[in-house]
């Protein structure tokens, strides 16, 4: 006998079951929980000497499952993430796997043999019908009954011609479609010297993880799909992982130029059914190319070669819903556990500080990218003092504007803020409009003339009345992107100006139509918050302008200067990167910021090895380790106790277990920075210790968690968070 630990659908926690049949880790099986048969995975084997229950009240697996198996390097990395980030397995599986799991079931009519003619049916009614079955073979009761009476169906069950079963209906079923054989394009790119020299090291090192950091422009892209030809004509497969689902469109048209439908999508914005379908492509080994965002990563990619962390340095590779993981992490531990010798390349004009000094350290295999493909011109900067400007832009930059639309040339525009106002405020009693579900001011939108909050969603129709004091001499404070939209239409009314933030665009299909009109020239400007400054190539855009650099820098973020530096040269990068030179005029209150210096000198070491003093000293990343501890209620009084005595309880635990060293601690609990979002009271615990004691802690806090239940009382665990409020 077989003891098996079963993830059942839909179920939080992990269950013993037992079998005659021997299963593999990452099987499907179908078992019966609570009187209901349900899909379940098997996790591990457990020796019946481990078992502490009666073994005969255990239920037997019924049978496996018609759904393909997850392969076992993703098991060991479900596993490895339940652990790391202090999750649990229904979360990470959910995450790992396509869909949701629901076995359902329905009657299916299973042909036999034909029926026979009599002198009750009509016999060309009957040919007809033996015709259907012999070609279905099985069909559900439903259908049929839409083509043949219930008279000839019942005489079929009789003379058992046909036999009614209840058969599983998996939902996960891949969908028949024909399927194009995968072709490979013989169009070759042209590497220039030091691209190739980064290919060569990349294929011939002996190491396993690579930093490729190159100049925005650099040809980086190029790259990766010549490492990517080369894999697939020796059967090897690839994920390429983007950090947004708007850089997936332009990654995808790159890729299908290549390798046609050898390429798989996987992101959040495809159906479940979508989702299925090309992970069961992918297992099947039919696609061996997958270009996705975050959960792309857990592809079931044949013979896998090669991981590709596009733009590793940005934020949305963390994810901010349990389990709280890391897609570069992720990659780099996957690569780790896979068979195969596979290679994670990481990407960056940036860097992320963690990748580049682990990269300093030796861990990484670093190569330098100085030069822009096809020897175009790294952009010129020029910076612009607010606080000598009146207005959202400068005389400067609006000159520089009109030149460039007269040159039939392109202009990128970036301010990431969202909205008309950012703040609305009554002339009379100074009172500011809040969310009510949130402690936080609501944004005012001209389109529709509404009042939002940006954390919950809330809104509601804007009077231009005062709700404290009636007045109606109410000020709207701040300027967002569409309100910036509104001012580019009365400057520059001939031309054509799109806006390109979450607001504006409200699907996928939406983005890739903007981003396609903008890269054949129908649009002259492009206005949008971060998401447009990351990534994109347009060849014809020869000036970009950020019309506010400080606004990230204000986050109250260890990282903020480190964010604001990213965004600053990743969007100077979208200037210049075709034949023509590109411009780039930078606002900001604060020009003699050493991000700012930084930025214009194009130095990022020097920047990065002033603030490696800071982190140094306060024991940031990538020195020390952190983990925070959201706890969040409705109730602000149980919240206040609760999160004191679970506080109480961490620190008396670590103090017993470990020496706690200077720069190392655990915070009291503090209000969050948005100390109420979408109707719950929030606290926050600050853990901050080294790598040698990280892994104690997280043992401490498994432990002390598992006793600290409290049903009013939400708590959510975010190691190596990125997000600070």
């Amino acid at each position: 006998m077989y003891y098996y630990e079963i993830y059942v659908e839909d179920q939080k926690g992990s269950f013993t079951y037992k079998s005659e049949t021997k299963y593999e880790i990452g099987e499907w099986c179908i078992i019966n929980f609570i009187n209901h048969n349900k899909a379940g995975l098997v996790l591990f084997e457990v020796s019946e000497d481990k078992i502490t229950f009666d073994l005969s009240k255990l239920k037997p697996i019924i049978s496996k499952a018609p759904i393909l198996s997850i392969p076992n390097p993703i098991m060991n990395l479900i596993d490895w993430m339940a652990k790391y980030y202090l999750s649990d397995y229904y979360h990470v599986i959910k995450t790992a796997y396509p869909g949701a799991l629901k076995l359902t079931y329905s009657k299916k009519a299973i042909y036999l043999e034909d029926l026979e003619e009599s002198k009750r049916l009509d016999s060309e009614i009957v040919e007809k019908f033996n015709e259907y079955m012999r070609e279905k073979q099985e069909i559900t009761e439903a259908t049929l009954k839409k083509h043949f009476s219930q008279n000839i169906i019942n005489r079929a069950i009789k003379e058992k011609a046909i036999k009614i079963e209840k058969k599983i209906n998996l939902n996960s079923k891949r969908k028949i479609a024909q399927k194009e054989k995968s072709e490979l394009i013989e169009k070759n790119i042209i590497l220039n010297e030091e691209q190739q020299k980064a290919v060569n090291e990349i294929k011939e090192s002996q190491k396993q993880f690579f930093l490729l950091k190159g100049v925005t422009g650099s040809g980086k892209t190029e790259i990766y799909i010549n490492l990517i030809k080369e894999a697939l004509e020796k059967g090897e497969g690839s994920i390429f992982l983007v950090p947004e689902i708007s850089l997936t469109t332009q990654m995808i048209q790159r890729l299908e130029e290549q390798f046609l439908n050898s390429v798989a999508i996987l992101h959040s914005k495809l159906t479940e059914q979508e989702k299925r379908q090309e992970w069961t492509y992918i297992r099947k080994g039919e696609k061996k190319i997958v270009v996705g965002a975050r959960s792309a990563v857990f592809a079931p990619v044949q013979n896998l070669k090669y991981i590709i962390v596009d733009e590793e340095h940005e934020n949305t590779y963390k994810q901010e819903n349990n389990p709280r993981y890391h897609t570069k992490n992720v990659a780099i531990k996957r690569a780790l556990l896979e068979k195969n010798d596979v290679k994670v390349i990481l990407g960056s004009a940036t860097p992320s500080f963690e990748s580049f000094y682990q990269a300093k350290q030796g861990d990484i295999e670093l190569i330098e990218l100085k030069k822009r493909y096809k020897e175009a011109k790294l952009p010129k900067y020029e910076i612009i003092n607010l606080n000598e400007v009146t207005e959202n832009f400068s005389d400067k930059l609006l000159e520089k504007i009109s030149l460039t639309l007269k040159k039939k040339e392109q202009v990128i525009l970036i301010l990431n803020r969202k909205s008309f106002s950012t703040q609305v405020r009554c002339k009379d009693c100074g009172n500011v409009p809040k969310c009510p579900n949130c402690s936080i001011s609501l944004n005012y939108y001209k389109n529709g003339n509404k009042l939002k909050c940006h954390y919950c969603g809330y809104e509601k129709f804007f009077n231009k009345k005062c709700d404290e004091c009636g007045s109606e001499r109410m000020m709207l404070i701040g300027s967002g992107t569409e309100k910036i939209e509104e001012e580019l239409q009365e400057i520059f009314s001939s031309s054509k100006i799109v806006r390109v933030d979450s607001e504006s665009i409200k699907s996928k299909e939406h983005y890739e139509k903007i981003y396609n009109d903008f890269k054949n020239q129908k649009y002259d400007i492009m206005l949008g918050t971060q998401i447009i400054a990351k990534g994109l190539h347009f060849p014809n855009v020869t000036l970009v302008g950020v019309l506010n650099a400080d606004i990230i820098m204000n986050f109250p973020d260890f990282r903020a200067s480190e964010k604001t530096f990213q965004l600053l040269v990743q969007s100077a990068g979208r200037a210049g990167r075709g034949e023509k030179e590109g411009e780039v005029v930078i606002q900001t209150f604060n020009e003699e910021n050493d991000v700012i210096k930084k930025t214009v000198e194009n130095d990022y070491e020097g920047y990065y090895e002033n603030e490696l003093i800071l982190r140094k000293t306060f024991n940031y990343p990538p020195f020390g380790r952190l983990i925070i501890l959201n706890l969040s209620s409705t109730d602000e009084k149980l919240l206040e106790e609760n999160s004191k005595l679970l506080y109480n309880e961490l620190e008396n635990k670590i103090k017993e277990t470990l020496a706690i060293t200077m720069n190392e601690f655990i915070s009291e609990p503090f209000n969050a920075p948005i100390y109420k979002m979408k109707g719950r009271y929030r606290k926050q615990i600050f853990i901050k210790f080294s790598r040698e004691h990280i892994n104690k802690v997280k043992n401490i806090i498994r432990r002390v968690l598992f006793n600290f239940e409290h049903r009013k009382i939400r708590i959510n665990i975010d190691v190596d968070p990125i997000n600070m409020l």
